[in-house]
């Protein structure tokens, strides 16, 4: 029997041989859902496929910054300053001046270890910066600073209020601040923990949903409504992605963060233009059941009720209310199904 998502009550049964890994199309898997489900639809199929084992050298971060982190004049982009340092000419070096930074910071996960697997080295948890930022922006999570003990004129760390308590916070630069909370969104989402330590107890829930607590969800909802995708977040995409295989799909598709922790919680997250997988429940009101799953090969030829269909598509009003029967098959994989059509 094939492995679907959690929450998805779809039986997919094996009729003939092992089944195949299929790749899977993201957008096909976000389609359609809201919340919780949208959440660990994230989790589960965003991940990356490899990460980098070293900061130096060949095959190291910083030989990934070249291509991730680069300006259009082989400067390295330092979200934490204005000021502008050549990458070293061997390559994979790190430029002086400058070190990396953990946007989450690893200790975070300290009493369970296990759940922050690959996030030390994941590129979408790893920038550059200036060498003054690791000891003043620490272990801090970020937040609004109105006490700042350290300012260079684009970031600070400091004095700010938590549920009317003093915490230390660091503020990034007001043009990068969307970026931060849609790196820090997708850690929160793709690494969860069963138990915060430090400061990060003060800024994420348990891995239950939503992950985020109540202050950081107004925080980075805030911060990412007020500074949308650019250019530099699509490009960087395109960079991890060559290198883990994996995208932040919070920078493909920002109103995903609306559909799981903003004002469309409680709607269905929509691709304009991409056809919604199967489900277990359709109502009469849906024109279309679309014939499509990431766990069903593409070329896969589809009866429902013992009739062939030759279209990638089913009306849904063709069929009316009841349980219905869909079988597929492929040359490496056949299986059956039954969804549920209501009033």
């Amino acid at each position: 029997m094939n492995r679907i998502a959690k929450g998805i009550m779809l039986v997919f049964m094996a009729l003939g041989g092992v089944a195949q890994a299929l790749s899977v199309d993201i957008p096909t898997v976000l389609q359609g859902k809201k919340g919780g489900a949208l959440a660990s639809a994230v989790r589960e199929h965003c991940r990356p496929e490899r990460v980098l084992s070293q900061m130096y050298g060949e095959g190291g971060v910083w030989a990934a910054f070249r291509t991730t982190d680069a300006d259009g004049d082989g400067h390295v982009v330092d979200r934490y300053s204005s000021e502008r340092r050549l990458f070293n000419a061997d390559g994979v070096s790190p430029t002086v001046g400058m070190l990396t930074d953990c946007i989450v910071n690893p200790s975070w996960w300290a009493t369970d270890a296990s759940a922050a697997e690959g996030v030390d080295f994941d590129l979408y948890n790893l920038i550059p910066c200036n060498s003054e930022v690791p000891g003043n922006k620490k272990m801090y999570p970020p937040g609004i600073v109105t006490n700042a003990a350290y300012d260079n004129g684009f970031w600070r760390s400091g004095i700010g209020s938590l549920s009317g308590v003093e915490v230390n916070f660091y503020e990034p630069a007001d043009e990068y601040k969307g970026d931060f909370a849609r790196a820090i969104m997708y850690v929160a989402v793709v690494y969860p923990c069963k138990l915060w330590s430090n400061l990060g107890e003060n800024f994420f829930d348990d891995n239950s949903f939503p992950t985020l607590n109540g202050y950081s969800r107004e925080l980075l909802l805030k911060w990412h409504r007020a500074d949308p995708v650019s250019f530099l977040e699509t490009r960087r995409n395109d960079a991890v992605e060559a290198i883990q295989g994996n995208r932040n799909p919070f920078v493909d598709y920002p109103d995903i963060v609306e559909h799981i922790w903003g004002d469309k919680a409680d709607e269905s997250f929509d691709i304009p233009d991409e056809p919604t997988p199967l489900k277990a429940v359709y109502s009469l009101k849906e024109a279309r059941i679309h014939l499509i799953s990431p766990y069903v090969p593409a070329d896969a030829k589809w009866t429902v009720d013992g009739r062939s269909v030759g279209a990638s598509f089913v009306e849904t009003a063709s069929l009316g209310v009841g349980v219905h029967e869909l079988r597929f098959s492929s040359a490496t994989k056949s299986g059956k199904l039954k969804i549920r059509i209501v009033e």
